[in-house]
């Protein structure tokens, strides 16, 4: 009888598993939407389509928060995949930011927003963004890399909440606020109302 074949896929961590998973997902997706456009991707460098991949991944967070839209809430799970969700349900509130690409490491923020660490840093002394610290590690909000919101708009209400802390700052943007229909200063700006969003941020700052 030949030796029976090792399945990969059983040899594989879960959370390499799931991985594979998405990209397959990925990858289905992209052939039926686009074929042309699929065969295209296959001429690009593994090294840069990874690195475009991540970056389009992490704007898709970002504009998942601007719009409050809860990831969990848009797709079908396996019950496998449910009963993992609830054992983590006792997880921290940054760690469900991050596990959602809400917040990212300061370093992933520069390769994709593709800034030097330096010009980071001094757009984080500046007020124009911010960053909230998580187990001694700074991370930035995704929705500063939204096409759809423009950074001036972002960086005015940034400087105008002044010197409040970064997680305060990361509760103003998120929280839908009442002077704005019920709509989060996030959602404010991207539909355009940046002079309200700028008159609420003060009146934030002052409390």
């Amino acid at each position: 009888m030949p030796p029976r074949q090792s399945d990969p896929k059983s040899d594989s961590p879960p959370e390499d598993t799931h991985v594979l998973e998405l990209l397959r997902s990925a990858a289905v997706a992209v052939t039926l939407f686009d074929p042309i456009g699929a065969r295209a991707l296959l001429q690009i460098p593994d090294a840069e389509l990874g690195r475009r991949f991540k970056r389009a991944l992490v704007r898709v967070a970002g504009l998942a928060t601007v719009l409050n839209i809860e990831q969990r809430s848009i797709r079908e799970e396996s019950a496998q995949r449910r009963n993992e969700l609830g054992a983590n349900r006792g997880e921290s509130t940054p760690a469900r930011l991050i596990a959602n690409a809400k917040l990212i490491h300061f370093s992933h923020f520069c390769a994709v927003i593709g800034f030097t660490p330096q010009r980071v840093k001094k757009e984080v002394t500046a007020q124009r963004i911010f960053n909230v610290d998580i187990d001694d590690e700074p991370y930035i909000p995704a929705f500063f890399l939204v096409e759809q919101i423009r950074r001036k708009d972002i960086a005015k209400v940034v400087r105008t909440l002044g010197d409040s802390t970064g997680w305060d700052k990361w509760g103003f943007f998120t929280t839908p606020n009442s002077s704005l229909d019920d709509l989060t200063p996030l959602q404010a700006l991207f539909y355009g109302d940046r002079k309200k969003v700028l008159r609420v941020a003060a009146k934030f700052a002052k409390q």
